[in-house]
């Protein structure tokens, strides 16, 4: 894919390495990069980003894992909308929050992964770990705005998560697209050397609003054998 409008003046890239992504030397990243800027603006006379998860964590699932470790790639739509849980790391939360206080996204996610793997719930919903084994957690739209999900549903972020799909297609990985937001990105994927799992997302309302729910997916253990299929290593998914 071809980013057009590259800027004569650009602003300043984000520090990704083991990435190589066109995006962030295009007009594309100037233009999401003063719409950001302008919410910081608006918003550090009381301390805050202005957008979730905030400009210091905005691509760390790309700046955790390298394009070349990628063979999982799980997909949701957008941040947590309360900033307290917004990460950078689609469905991953901060280690300081209890069972009973994770998002209730985070609890259908993680009892699917319990039920699946025949695994106890985890303490933490850092879900970081699985970087080591080779998976992205990539939200489709990077920011959003507190309390709004699908606020920054902007072209601009739908070229970016395209650009990083049509990368890790040309390897061939497992693809896992959770909601409608992130399965519109499989027509950029060629089934001819790559395996995708489309369904529901696991919010409590999107989790059965599918005829291929989450619940009852089996998503973890269905992705190792994806993973067999295409002769890659199998991810070790116990979280602590």
């Amino acid at each position: 894919m071809k980013i057009k409008g590259t800027a004569s003046k650009m602003p300043s890239q984000p520090k990704v390495d083991g990435w190589d992504l066109s995006f962030f030397n295009s007009g594309e990243w100037q233009v999401c990069d003063e719409r950001l800027k302008d919410l910081e603006k608006i918003n550090r006379k009381i301390g805050r980003d202005g957008y979730n998860p905030g400009r210091a964590s905005l691509f760390k699932a790309l700046k955790i894992i390298s394009q070349d470790e990628v063979r999982v790639c799980i997909m949701g739509q957008d941040p947590y909308p309360d900033g307290k849980y917004a990460t950078g790391v689609a469905f991953s939360i901060p280690d300081t929050f209890r069972q009973d206080e994770f998002p209730p996204t985070l609890s259908t996610f993680l009892k699917e992964y319990s039920t699946d793997l025949r695994l106890p719930i985890p303490n933490s919903g850092n879900l970081d770990k699985w970087t080591q084994s080779g998976v992205l957690l990539w939200n489709a739209i990077p920011s959003c705005l507190p309390g709004r999900s699908l606020s920054h549903d902007w072209p601009e972020w739908r070229l970016l998560t395209q650009e990083i799909v049509e990368t890790l297609a040309k390897k061939g990985i497992a693809f896992a697209l959770l909601g409608q937001v992130a399965r519109s990105y499989s027509r950029y994927i060629n089934l001819a050397n790559n395996c995708v799992i489309c369904t529901s997302h696991p919010s409590p309302r999107g989790s059965y609003a599918s005829k291929t729910p989450f619940i009852g997916s089996r998503l973890f253990s269905t992705l190792n054998d994806h993973l067999n299929y295409l002769g890659l290593d199998t991810v070790d998914w116990k979280l602590p």
